[in-house]
């Protein structure tokens, strides 16, 4: 179906309100439903652009007091206004008689029902303040930096440096990087202890018992509870940090170390840790044009339209270097109007910049795929749980082509060196994952409504040591219980992380699917990325070849292909 875009300054409400009202005072009836959807979509497609472009603006420079500006409007007053004018059409379009939703419409309506049953509008100035407090994370965590060497380095520039092959300077950059946190340590618990209460009253708001099933709500988990949840921690516990464990004392003993100390970790992704067998590390990317050049030789290689349309974005939809200023972690975004997914990262020459850059571009594949083959921008991408297989699948289907050989950038023994990174990695990664997944329940669901920081940091730490014993932080309390200040997840996204688990555990299979034919398997994976949000979490799945589980076995299985793909590696 074609689209048409109405053209206005997404910054005026006066120029956008009419539209509005036309989709709320036409008539609408069974057979027009979908045309009036349309119509609906293409407008909030509009607006859904002009929040990318200055979100976008916002994170390549968080001192842009011109963009700053820009957002403020569109949090304080475009946004709120737009709220109220969505639910009124959602009210309207619900309560549509002899309308039988199917097909594109059947997840879509459902959804729509959730969020209008959960508005309340007492609520929009809250969400409103939320997202300017967010932004507060990002300018304190976007603006610290270290020094080393007289030199001045961002954090994520500080992170490389962690690679280095001498354990003193990746000691002293790390303990300068955790001081740059401590710092601003007390401005963090207060910003969370101001989101923490906004976001209560959000739920009480509501009507519901605890923000946990407000999010749940929010968030459209239609196919899993808490309890799930509970049960993937459990398996993580019994199944996967017993080899987390294993690994840490294996780096520890081929290093000569006792233990896996805090400063082996990257400072951004603490369960990646930064020690190695060998003396010297994975040769880093020269530039940002090297790695971006890479990527398009991998993606070519997978896919020939991941090629295309990984070339469509070079064409200004990527940030992938490292800068002052520039908002912390990685993200893609979608422009539906513009028709292109944006990356936005911050390379610094390592092997996790790499695997980040083929990460994202799983989401851009998402999104451009997802558009073929959707035309209500609603179906575009799909539930983040599902999101996150198209992203992390992509890390290991474009795996066989890493090496020069097979057009990627490392040698045969590093390309093979940073599978077994990947792969141990995502053993590191499933315990942390349940530690800030388990944290968030408590905060939301079980804290005392006098919760202080000193409890959060209680918890935080309870939690790390069950789950990441691997890790010695001895000697170091504050920089253990600071931990949580860096997952930005916590701050800007609450219980956005179990998705993380979930998915990774679908794109083990996807995987597994592809060591046995990597052609039909990059072909299943690209035909669920086609189905966006119009299929429910275990269809999307079982799409792309896998189950939608969390249990036990399930986790049981794809830990025992992990120890036997690193064994056939050499780990």
């Amino acid at each position: 179906m074609s689209h048409n875009y109405p053209t206005f300054d997404p910054l005026d409400w006066q120029a956008i309100q009419p539209h509005f009202d036309a989709l709320l005072a036409a008539d609408i009836k069974p057979a027009t439903a979908r045309d009036w959807l349309q119509a609906w979509s293409d407008l909030s497609s509009v607006l859904e652009e002009a929040t990318a472009q200055i979100y976008r603006e916002i994170t390549e420079n968080t001192a842009d007091s011109e963009a700053d500006a820009r957002f403020r409007r569109l949090v304080t007053e475009i946004a709120p206004a737009a709220a109220r004018a969505e639910q009124a059409l959602k009210q309207k379009f619900l309560a549509l008689r002899d309308y039988t939703p199917t097909g594109e419409t059947s997840l879509l309506h459902r959804r729509l029902q959730t969020e209008a049953d959960l508005f309340r509008d007492e609520n929009v100035s809250l969400q409103s303040e939320l997202r300017l407090l967010d932004k507060q994370y990002d300018e304190i965590i976007g603006g610290l930096s270290v020094t080393w060497q007289d030199e001045s380095y961002a954090i994520p520039q500080a992170n490389a440096l962690l690679h280095s092959a001498d354990r003193g300077t990746r000691e002293a950059v790390w303990r300068l990087a955790l001081d740059a946190y401590l710092g601003r340590r007390q401005d963090l618990n207060t910003l969370f202890l101001t989101m923490l209460e906004r976001r209560r009253r959000l739920a009480a708001n509501a009507g519901l018992a605890d923000f946990r099933e407000y999010q749940w709500r929010d968030m459209a988990r239609f196919d899993y509870s808490p309890a799930d949840c509970m049960t993937l921690h459990g398996a993580v516990a019994d199944e996967v940090v017993p080899l987390a464990t294993e690994l840490y004392r294996s780096l520890a003993d081929g290093a000569g170390s006792g233990a896996v100390r805090a400063w082996e970790t990257s400072l951004e992704s603490p369960w990646m840790t930064t020690m190695s067998r060998h003396p010297a590390p994975i040769a880093a990317f020269e530039s940002v044009a090297v790695l971006e050049e890479t990527g398009q030789a991998v993606f070519n290689r997978v896919d020939p339209r991941f090629g295309d349309d990984y070339r469509a974005m070079r064409d200004g939809f990527l940030d992938l270097e490292a800068r002052p200023n520039k908002a912390p972690g990685a993200y893609c975004n979608s422009f539906p109007v513009s028709g292109k997914p944006y990356i936005f990262m911050s390379a610094a020459g390592t092997v996790a910049n790499f695997t980040t850059l083929m990460h994202e571009a799983g989401h851009a594949f998402h999104f451009a795929e997802s558009i073929r083959h959707q035309s209500l921008h609603w179906n575009y991408n799909g539930p983040m749980e599902f999101c996150e297989v198209a992203s992390m699948g992509m890390e290991l289907l474009s795996s066989p082509y890493w090496s020069r050989e097979k057009g990627g950038y490392y040698s045969e023994e590093d390309a093979r060196r940073a599978l077994a990174e990947e792969l141990t990695s995502i053993v590191f990664f499933l315990p942390y994952m349940a530690v800030v997944d388990s944290f968030q329940h408590w905060l939301y669901a079980e804290a005392p409504a006098e919760v202080d920081v000193a409890d959060i940091d209680r918890i935080w730490c309870e939690l790390w040591d069950r789950y990441l014993p691997g890790i010695d932080y001895s000697g170091m309390q504050a920089q253990k219980e600071t931990g949580w200040h860096r997952k930005g997840h916590i701050f800007g996204v609450p219980f956005y992380y179990v998705e993380y688990g979930l998915a990774q555990l679908g794109a083990l299979q996807v995987w597994r699917n592809a060591l046995q034919d990597q052609e039909r398997a990059v072909a299943q994976y690209r035909s669920a990325l086609g189905l966006g949000y119009t299929r429910s979490l275990p269809e999307l799945f079982a799409a792309a070849g896998a189950r939608f589980a969390f249990d036990r076995r399930t986790v049981s299985d794809l830990v025992s292909l992990l120890r036997r793909q690193l064994d056939h590696l050499g780990v």
